[in-house]
C-alpha cells in the first residue's frame, strides 16, 4: 500500500468517526465509556460533539486532503500524526494512573499508535509516479 493509500483510507476512517461523533453522541459517549447520568447531560453531548464529532470530522478533511500528494502534504500528514500520537500518549497515561481500562481501550491504543505512525510514515510511502522532478537550470542564451 503506498502513502496516498494509507492516507486517504486513514481520513476516510477518521470522517466516519467524525460523523458518529456529531450524529449519534449518546452511543459514541457509550462506546468510550461516558455515562450521561447527570444533571444536565446535554452538556455531555456537546463535548461528544465538539470532541468525537467536530475534531475528528476536520481530521479526517485534512488527512483526505493530504492523501492527494503526500510528499507535497508531508507536514500536514505529521501533525495529523502527532494528533494520533498524542491520543495514543494520553490514553497510556491513563491507563499508568487508573489500570488497565480493558479491551477495547487496549484495541484503540494499539490503533492510535499504527494510525499515526502510518501517517507520519505516507509521504516516505508514495509510489514514484508522485516523485517530484528535480528542478533543472534554465537553458544560457
Amino acid at each position: 500500500m503506498n502513502g496516498r493509500a494509507i492516507a486517504a483510507v486513514i481520513g476516510v476512517i477518521t470522517l466516519i468517526l467524525g460523523g458518529m461523533g456529531i450524529a449519534y453522541p449518546r452511543e459514541v459517549l457509550q462506546w468510550v465509556g461516558f455515562d450521561l447520568l447527570s444533571t444536565n447531560p446535554q452538556a455531555g453531548l456537546a463535548e461528544a460533539r465538539a470532541v468525537y464529532g467536530g475534531f475528528f470530522l476536520v481530521m479526517g478533511v485534512f488527512t483526505v486532503w493530504a492523501a492527494t500528494s503526500p510528499r507535497t502534504h508531508r507536514g500536514e500528514l505529521t501533525l495529523l500524526g502527532c494528533l494520533w500520537l498524542g491520543l495514543f500518549v494520553g490514553r497510556m497515561v491513563g491507563v499508568s494512573i487508573d489500570g488497565n481500562p480493558g479491551l477495547l481501550n487496549t484495541v484503540a491504543a494499539v490503533l492510535e499508535a499504527i494510525i499515526g505512525s502510518l501517517l507520519i510514515a505516507a509521504p516516505y510511502l508514495t509510489d514514484d509516479e508522485e516523485t517530484v522532478p528535480e528542478p533543472t537550470a534554465a537553458p544560457i542564451a
